[in-house]
């Protein structure tokens, strides 16, 4: 039987096989999202890189809201095809928040327009929750349509130019949009993207996420 003195070691020496564990379990279901991506690339003829660099990343996204936030950005599973003759990217990519104990890190499957979004203001179209109502009293921005109230409670919907917002925004839009729930759309110069944020999409569901991402992108008009 291990005496006191050896106590701390066997501690320690726990705490390293978990975190181990841990990080072999990330690197099998790393190694298995990377095959099952490929595939997936390969069935809807796309070209597929595993890892995008920070040159890359930064031509890829540009200025889009998302590629904004936190630190340690990554885009992986990197796929470049068409989707009804629109160019589009579609990556897994992550970027992190804090620091230390209070880090985390956020998930995403994205799918990038270049120039999704020709003719449109930029803006930003996220799930709302009960702290952005709260904060609508206090003068926080959120782009409401009277007559859809199905979307104006599920979505907080920001930008400087309202009017042209609202333009893009048509009776399609908001009643197509009134009837999903957590979807992130985002324009800035041009480039749309469109994802769920907080998560990874199965494999198996990237086709059919994938298509309804591409019949939102068509139901948002450019302002005229």
């Amino acid at each position: 039987m291990p005496g006191p003195g050896a106590l701390p070691f066997l501690v320690a020496g726990g705490a390293i096989a978990t975190v181990g564990g841990v990080v072999y379990a990330v690197y099998l279901g790393e190694k298995k999202r990377n095959a099952a991506m490929q595939i997936v690339a390969q069935t809807m003829g796309f070209s597929y890189e595993e890892a995008c660099d920070g040159d890359s990343l930064a031509l890829l996204g540009g200025d889009l809201p998302v590629f904004q936030r936190g630190h340690s950005k990554k885009a992986k599973r990197v796929m470049r095809g068409k989707l009804a003759d629109r160019d589009v990217t579609l990556c897994d990519y992550t970027y992190t928040t804090g620091g230390g104990k209070s880090s985390h890190t956020h998930r995403q499957t994205l799918l990038l327009f270049t120039d999704g979004a020709r003719g449109m203001p930029d803006f930003a179209l996220s799930p709302e929750n009960v702290f952005h109502r709260l904060a609508e009293i206090f003068g926080y921005q959120d782009i409401d349509f009277d007559q859809y109230p199905e979307f104006s409670k599920r979505y907080l919907l920001r930008g400087e130019d309202e009017a042209g917002i609202r333009r893009v925004f048509t009776s399609e839009a908001l009643a197509f949009l009134g009837g999903t729930t957590g979807w992130c759309v985002q324009t800035r110069g041009g480039r749309l993207a469109i994802f769920r944020e907080g998560k990874y999409i199965e494999p198996g569901e990237v086709p059919s996420h994938a298509a309804e991402a591409l019949r939102i992108a068509g139901v948002l008009k450019p302002a005229s």
